[in-house]
């Protein structure tokens, strides 16, 4: 062994050369539109982990654990837990449709059905809404760090200012741990404007597994449990709001702070309806609610409207908000987002109101003139027709008349036309009446309460009669 002087001596020599070998190169950032596309994208490895979700609403706090179940492509399942452990409700999907149960004391659970998560047919196209994330939010990348004991890159998405530069005190800005190996997303923070913490999910623990069991992606329905379907919203034109309301909406396509039109919806408050219209920024949502009386929301607003289940992989897990309410003319107007009050008083100055109809003209009778023929009565005009929706299944069909009989799950038989302009959809794919069978689940049926003429019927897969 070499004496201390010896050593001493080896490491002067050694210690120039040792510092000049290059470090281990650190893993290079990935581009952050690739990282967000990725992670967007449908996993393709099956997975289980333990997830904690908190969200705040201003000075209330709601926290869940979550254990979390994941198979390619599409299904998944969700066991929300109770503080004491017990599973409070189940959300599953088998990739088409999603099923929600709500455990309830005493016995009284509810169901609720509906499209799975990425299945819905929406009217903004994935690319438009990515443009539109884009142009309103700078991404960044940063990392990797460690999440659940694995590493992920951190992707950050910071709104512009009217210059293009991050600017943090209008809408909210979120963080995404991004696993390193596998694209899926480990960990969300989404914090309102101005620094205010909002919404936090994350993966507490996280396994990559093999095949999961098929059972886990079923939820065995109880006739004696209550089920509710039709839980997918309408995802209107603001042409087939107006046919379908009778109702002129005059909103502009754009609004301030980079909002466009993405869809609109209507549905029914006892006797009174709301039209609801909704924009994105491509990733913050404002929703704006059209109704003749003045609609009081609580101080939490957004509460009242929080998803039951949002889903893994999606960008808005927020479900905070501010609430704006104002009336122009005999038109009440509520706009709700979680953008800055600043911001969200702006938009409404610029939200217009309904065109006031036309003044009829004043004339003065002439009388010598022979009296005018009666106009021919003009034809009903498909701008009045008020759609209606409801679910059940089909008691009988008459080909030869083009007909069939259905009964809503609470209500009676009704008889339906079936036209040359209805939509007639099995299992997603178009179908004729002659497809149809009694007995057939109906997830979806619109029609004109007036003619009972279909518009659109979508019936359940055949093997679920």
């Amino acid at each position: 062994m070499a004496n201390r002087p010896t050593r001493n001596r080896l490491l002067c020599i050694l210690l120039p050369f040792l510092a000049a070998l290059p470090a281990a190169a650190a893993p290079a950032a990935p581009d952050p539109q690739s990282l967000l596309d990725a992670a967007l994208s449908a996993p393709d490895r099956p997975y289980q982990g333990h997830l904690t979700v908190t969200e705040w609403f201003g000075w209330q706090t709601h926290a869940e654990e979550v254990e979390v179940y994941y198979s390619p492509t599409n299904r998944y399942r969700w066991e929300f837990l109770a503080p004491d452990g017990s599973v409070s409700r189940v959300a599953v999907s088998d990739g088409t449709h999603e099923t929600i149960r709500f455990e309830r004391p005493g016995g009284q659970d509810k169901t609720v059905t509906g499209e799975a998560v990425r299945t819905a047919t929406k009217l903004m196209i994935p690319q438009r809404e990515r443009e539109l994330l884009l142009k309103n939010y700078q991404l960044s990348v940063a990392g990797p760090e460690k999440v659940a004991g694995r590493k992920a890159w951190r992707l950050d998405l910071l709104p512009k200012s009217a210059g293009g530069k991050p600017h943090q005190s209008l809408k909210p800005y979120q963080s995404l741990w991004i696993d390193t190996e596998t694209q899926i997303i480990l960990s969300i923070k989404r914090y309102l404007p101005n620094k205010k913490f909002a919404t936090l999910s994350r993966f507490t623990h996280f396994d990559l597994k093999p095949p999961l069991a098929e059972s886990l992606f079923t939820l065995p329905l109880d006739s004696a449990t209550p089920v509710t379907t039709d839980m997918t919203p309408d995802f209107l034109s603001i042409d087939e709001l107006e046919k379908a309301t009778g109702r002129e909406t005059d909103l502009p396509e754009e609004l301030p702070g980079g909002f466009a039109f993405e869809s609109a919806d209507y549905f029914d408050v006892g006797k009174d309806m709301v039209r609801h219209v909704r924009f994105t920024d491509g990733l913050a949502v404002l929703s704006v609610f059209l109704t003749d009386k003045p609609v009081s929301l609580p101080p939490s607003g957004a509460m009242q409207l929080k998803s039951e289940l949002s889903p893994p992989g999606s960008l808005r897990l927020s479900n905070t908000g501010k609430v704006y309410s104002f009336q122009r003319g005999k038109q009440h107007y509520t706009l709700m987002s979680d953008i800055s009050r600043d911001l969200l008083e702006h938009i409404a100055s610029r939200v217009a109101p309904p065109k006031k109809a036309a003044k009829k003209a004043k004339t003065a009778p002439v009388a010598a003139a022979a009296p005018a023929p009666a106009p021919a009565p003009e034809p009903a005009q498909e701008g009045h027709i008020r759609w209606t929706k409801m679910a059940g299944s089909v008691e009988s069909v008459e080909l030869a008349a083009n007909r069939l009989w259905a009964k809503a799950k609470k209500g009676k038989s009704r008889d339906f036309k079936v036209t040359a302009a209805t939509e007639l959809i099995r299992d997603k794919r178009p179908a004729t009446l002659a497809d149809v069978k009694p007995g057939d689940k109906v997830k979806l049926l619109r029609y004109n309460s007036a003619t009972q003429e279909i518009k659109k019927i979508e019936l359940a897969t055949a093997s679920s009669r």
